[in-house]
């Protein structure tokens, strides 16, 4: 029982062999050794490389830089100039009504001393560009100063007008 067992399982293994080649068009001859069979090599084909995307470049043309400090008189766009662009001082952002003329300094230059509606005090001199508007100081006298500043209207037309700012008196005084 032993043999018979023996030779089924051979069988078993022999049909599994064949059945698992995979072709099924071979033929006794063809797996002799007589018989050599060249294949055929195929020509290489290209390879398609994908091409990278590439990536947005970060542009920093027009961008602060965010390590740097803030600077100190910013160009800032005048009301009544055209695309003309100018560092005003802390003095020429304030209005005519935030300032008060506290004195005028008399020696070799004339000279005023005024205050800002904060309380900061300011030496200012003949020439000197004041308030906004362009507003340029014209005359330094003992009661004032005069301011001139030239504006445009609704119409479009420049004016000039002249602002005289008095020290004010103190209770008693005429």
């Amino acid at each position: 029982m032993n043999r018979f067992v023996y030779f089924i399982f051979i069988g078993i293994i022999l049909i599994g062999l064949i059945g698992c080649s995979g072709d099924d068009k071979k033929t006794a001859a063809d797996t002799s050794l007589g018989s050599v069979k060249t294949k055929k090599v195929d020509s290489p084909k290209p390879v398609a490389v994908s091409e990278e995307k590439k990536r947005p470049e970060y542009v920093i043309k027009g961008k602060r830089d965010p390590f740097q400090p803030f600077e100190i008189g910013v160009p800032v766009k005048i009301a009544g100039d055209k695309g003309k662009r100018e560092d005003l001082s802390p003095l020429q952002k304030l209005t005519l009504s935030q300032i008060k003329l506290v004195g005028t300094i008399w020696g070799d230059k004339k000279s005023a001393l005024i205050q800002d509606s904060s309380g900061m005090g300011y030496i200012i001199k003949e020439g000197m560009f004041l308030g906004e508007n362009s507003g340029i100081v014209t005359r330094i006298s003992p009661d004032g100063i005069t301011i001139k500043q030239h504006f445009k209207d609704y119409r479009g037309r420049v004016n000039t007008r002249e602002v005289v700012l008095r020290l004010r008196k103190e209770e008693g005084e005429r």
